[in-house]
């Protein structure tokens, strides 16, 4: 059974991980990491364009976002029992499904499911509720890992969400250029 201190370490790491979330990825990311990171569009792919195009800027806007998290966390730790393992495990999983998220075509994909095209604020609120709902997650595993091994557990975890999306994204690329879009449709 999980301890008041774990609940507690787990609430103020989510605190202090949505602080930083919200800090990192409204103040600190730079305007052209903003236009760049979701990068490139159907139409772009269907042209030929790399699929990995935008890449670049999500990593350097990830890492800012994430300094922004680990100073956050460090803010906390000087209150609460938080581990090096936890702080690891939960920046881990918080960068790497951030990145990824932040590519655009998740957010893209869960609007369509949902069907909310004409939601003018989807795009936005479905992307900070992703990130948000990782933050849970991560707050937990800040709270619960305490190991290498655990830690190892979480990065493997989260390399392999990486690199399921540079296939997915391979894969986008594929089908936009084997049927690129018709300029003449409207």
């Amino acid at each position: 059974m999980a301890s008041v201190a774990a609940a507690a370490v787990a609430a103020a790491s989510f605190a202090a991980l949505l602080a930083g979330h919200h800090l990192g990825d409204h103040v600190v990311q730079l305007r052209r990491d903003s236009l760049a990171k979701g990068s490139p569009t159907r139409d772009r792919l269907a042209t030929g364009t790399h699929p990995w195009t935008g890449w670049t800027a999500c990593a350097r806007h990830t890492a800012t976002y994430l300094a922004t998290q680990a100073t956050a966390l460090g803010l906390v730790a000087v209150v609460t029992p938080l581990g090096w393992a936890g702080t690891a495990a939960a920046l881990a999983a918080s960068g790497t499904t951030h990145a990824v998220i932040d590519r655009r075509w998740p957010v893209r994909l869960l609007i369509r499911i949902k069907g909310c095209d004409e939601w003018a604020e989807a795009p936005y609120l479905l992307d900070q509720s992703l990130h948000i709902g990782v933050l849970l997650v991560a707050a937990v595993l800040a709270a619960t890992i305490a190991s290498p091994a655990g830690l190892g557990v979480v990065v493997a975890a989260g390399a392999t969400v990486i690199v399921a999306a540079l296939v997915v994204e391979r894969r986008a690329a594929r089908a936009a250029q084997a049927h690129p879009p018709d300029p003449l449709r409207m």
